[in-house]
Formats: structure tokens, sequence, C-alpha cells
């Protein structure tokens, strides 16, 4: 479906779900901007939960995820590569400032993470 991206704005979701671990990401897009929620279960880790506000630069999402884990709010920076109907995570070195994390070189990432989200209905 060819969607009006000036006006109207459309929803996708993605998945990766593992043995013991998941990552779900539902993206509304709005022009250039994307917003929505993302949401890590790893087994040995705390799970985070927020909200995601960002852009897509080509097939590149960069956006700010704050989050909350144990309780406690935190943001920093995540990166997604879009490869056909699947996002990757993109990882590199971050720094902070004011309580945030950034990536220090955004355009230098690492897109191989072993998980892949895919797109999926949304619930």
């Amino acid at each position: 479906a060819i969607v009006d991206k000036k006006n109207t704005a459309a929803t996708n979701c993605y998945l990766y779900a593992g043995l013991s671990d998941t990552v779900s990401m539902n993206l509304t897009h709005l022009g250039d901007s994307i917003t929505g929620y993302l949401v890590y279960n790893f087994k040995e880790k705390d799970k985070n939960t927020g909200t995601i506000n960002g852009r897509m630069n080509g097939n590149i999402l960069i956006a700010e995820y704050t989050f909350l884990s144990e309780g406690i709010q935190s943001c920093r920076q995540v990166a997604f590569k879009l490869e056909g109907d699947k996002f990757i995570e993109g990882y590199g070195e971050s720094y902070s400032r004011n309580d945030r994390f950034f990536f220090k070189y955004p355009d230098s990432l690492n897109f191989d993470s072993s998980y892949k989200l895919r797109e999926t209905d949304c619930l």
C-alpha cells in the first residue's frame, strides 16, 4: 500500500525472539520522524522498556531511547539498519553528556548483530 507520508502516520512492528531473549520495537512513521516503543528482554539482564524518537537517514534509524531499568530512567542513542523487512541494531563507541549516551562516530557503526528484528503483525 502506498502511504501519504506527509499526512498519515503508519505503524510497523518488529520482533526478535530467541530461545530466552526478545527484542520488540513498534515504530510510527510520520514524514521523516520515527517514534515508538522499544523493549529489550534478555534472560540474564534487567528488562528495558522505553520510547524511541528519531529519524530515518536512508535505511538507518538513529533515535534517542528513553527507558526504565530497575526503576531508573536512562537515555541513550540507538541505531538500527533496515535490510528488507528486518532491522539490525548497530553498535559503536559512545560517550556520556548530561547523563545521556551518544554514539561518538554515528557514521561508522557496526551492524553485525546476531539478532535481527523481523517485521511482524502489531498486537
